[in-house]
């Protein structure tokens, strides 16, 4: 390959992977407002946080019912628009979505506002009514804002994406936090104290719309190319919204019934198979309030944006007929996933525990249970296994996410439908009968990993079949596999040196917060130095990923000639 392709290739590579760093930073920063949120909400409403929990949660199912198949429909779109040089197609393909889906939005905001007493009455959450009509306006600014955000992502411009949710995250931290401790200091009923609390998404939905239609507006950075002058008629490209969209969508609506299958399958089965109704309700909320989103946490920041940020490459290089160029960023993006995922999943394994006691708090679930078999259990313990359990689907949830965006962008957002389908049904079966076996509680997080599993391999699958594209999982993630391995157990002799370390020095509870934090750092540099160190003596990364990173050509040639580096095998036709 010549200088000028290598460099050509680098460039759109790093552009690939520097809009999912971007991307990355937001999510870290908004998960990151969220915990300090989350925290002192809990403390002020106390038992009563079901009340703001029971309102958001309807407020989410109708928020990804609206908006979860519009960013991708138009992101895809656009960028196939732009890459032809239809300018003009994308900016109407932009109109057109927020015009469909505000209306869309405008609606489940009035139904909500409307059926909210009655919505509660039938959830059993009598005062939560008043908190979903303060939220409802939220459903109109988000799905606005969503339609600007999947146009700017087809452009290959995360900023305004990045920066409309750190501004949807801190209005929701400042307003919402502010009048819930305004409305407790002046004695305010439960139902207003909720209220007030979940002002703060409506808040901040509505500065993130206003920011991003004014970046919209104001913004000279990112034009579409406007060098071919033809444009579809808007019945069709309507018509490709939906296409796009309701697959999309109907792929979150099965994702989130399966959680809501939790909430119906866990506690019943326990409590059928001998347990108490307050064990069963103590280890479900272990689970699902403390081991969950630790779980979801990694994925989340470190892996779902390169989901986001492949779809409009991959889409903009199959509308060009660049279909080589495609299958390489395609490969490219599972295996930067998986390298990714690998130590996520390691240091959840080892230290799941310690992440749980530090930002929850060791002291609130430290009391044992006495259990059916007259064993006693900590809620802490049967988190911290079920944690450990769900790091093995780190790696599956993550080739997950981003295989069913490289689906998407193929044009076939159908099957990641079918596969989900099956994973869900799957996922049902294997939980329920895991729960009444020995394991218990800790059958609900195996059955997770069984169910992304199936749903990895049949994703890895269609993409074979259906896109062409040439997978061999043993050649992708055999040796990061290994690394992660390496790493795990060098984390995990880090990790009992420094809780050793911490006993002899501090003494005391390894749980507390400040013990866990120290002990966290330790074994979180132990798997950084560890990992890496691994995954280049065993030459587990390649040439054309390094040079992905900041300074990556240079990064890439010095480990050429240490030996610790794999030349790419990727030619130029590939790249062109």
């Amino acid at each position: 390959m010549n200088e000028d392709a290598k460099t050509a290739s680098a460039q759109k590579g790093r552009s690939f992977l520097r809009e999912a760093v971007i991307l990355t930073v937001a999510s870290f920063a908004v998960k990151i407002i969220g915990v300090v949120f989350k925290i002192p909400l809990t403390n002020i409403l106390g038992e009563s946080i079901g009340v703001f929990t029971a309102a958001y949660s309807i407020y989410a199912m109708l928020f990804m019912l609206s908006t979860s198949g519009l960013p991708v429909a138009v992101s895809k779109l656009v960028a196939a628009s732009n890459e032809k040089g239809r300018g003009n197609e994308a900016r109407r393909i932009a109109k057109l979505a927020m015009l469909v889906f505000g209306v869309i939005g405008f609606l489940f905001m009035l139904a909500l506002v409307v059926f909210a007493p009655n919505i509660a009455s039938l959830t059993n959450h009598q005062d939560s009514a008043l908190a979903m009509q303060i939220i409802a306006p939220a459903l109109f600014f988000i799905c606005v804002c969503a339609s600007v955000r999947g146009y700017f992502q087809g452009l290959r411009n995360m900023f305004p994406t990045a920066i409309s949710q750190f501004i949807e995250a801190f209005f929701k931290l400042v307003c919402g936090l502010g009048a819930v401790m305004i409305a407790a200091d002046m004695g305010a009923s439960v139902p207003v104290q909720a209220a007030c609390a979940i002002s703060g998404v409506t808040v901040g939905t509505f500065f993130a719309m206003i920011y991003i239609l004014l970046y919209r507006k104001l913004s000279k950075k990112c034009v579409p190319n406007d060098s071919d002058s033809a444009c579809e008629s808007d019945k069709k490209l309507l018509k490709l919204i939906v296409l796009v969209a309701l697959p999309v969508t109907l792929t979150a609506a099965a994702l989130y019934f399966s959680q809501f299958l939790d909430t119906v399958i866990i506690v019943n089965c326990l409590v059928d198979s001998g347990e108490s109704k307050e064990v069963a309700d103590t280890l479900f909320s272990a689970y699902t309030g403390l081991a969950v989103p630790i779980y979801d946490l990694l994925p989340a920041t470190l892996v779902f944006p390169i989901a986001t940020s492949i779809l409009p490459a991959v889409s903009g290089a199959l509308a060009v007929k660049k279909e080589k160029r495609a299958s390489h960023l395609t490969q490219q993006a599972i295996r930067i996933s998986g390298i990714i995922a690998v130590p996520c999943g390691a240091f959840l394994l080892v230290t799941g525990r310690h992440c749980i006691s530090l930002l929850y708090g060791a002291d609130k679930w430290d009391e044992p249970m006495i259990m059916a078999d007259g064993s006693s259990l900590v809620p802490l313990d049967a988190a911290q296994i079920s944690l450990a359990v769900l790091a093995f689907a780190v790696f599956l949830i993550s080739i997950v996410s981003t295989c069913n965006s490289l689906l998407n962008a193929y044009g076939k957002p159908h099957l990641p439908f079918i596969a989900v389908l099956v994973g869900i049904a799957v996922l049902t079966v294997s939980e329920i009968a895991l729960l009444y076996s020995p394991m218990g509680i800790h059958g609900a997080p195996m059955s997770s990993v069984i169910c992304y599993l199936i749903v990895m391999l049949m994703d890895i699958s269609f993409l074979r079949k259906h896109c062409g594209v040439k997978l061999k999982l043993a050649g992708m993630f055999a040796r990061p596999l290994l690394c992660g391995v390496i790493s795990a157990a060098a984390t995990y002799g880090a990790y009992i040196g420094a809780k050793s370390l911490w006993s002899v020095l501090v003494g005391g509870s390894t749980d507390t917060r400040a013990a866990s934090l120290c002990i966290l750092l330790v074994s979180g540099i132990a798997l950084v130095v560890s990992y890496v160190a691994s995954v280049l003596v065993f030459r587990a990364i390649r040439e054309d990923e390094v040079k992905l990173l900041p300074m990556g050509n240079k990064i890439a040639k010095i480990l050429i000639k240490l030996g610790w580096l794999k030349p790419s095998e990727i030619t130029e036709e590939e790249n062109v």
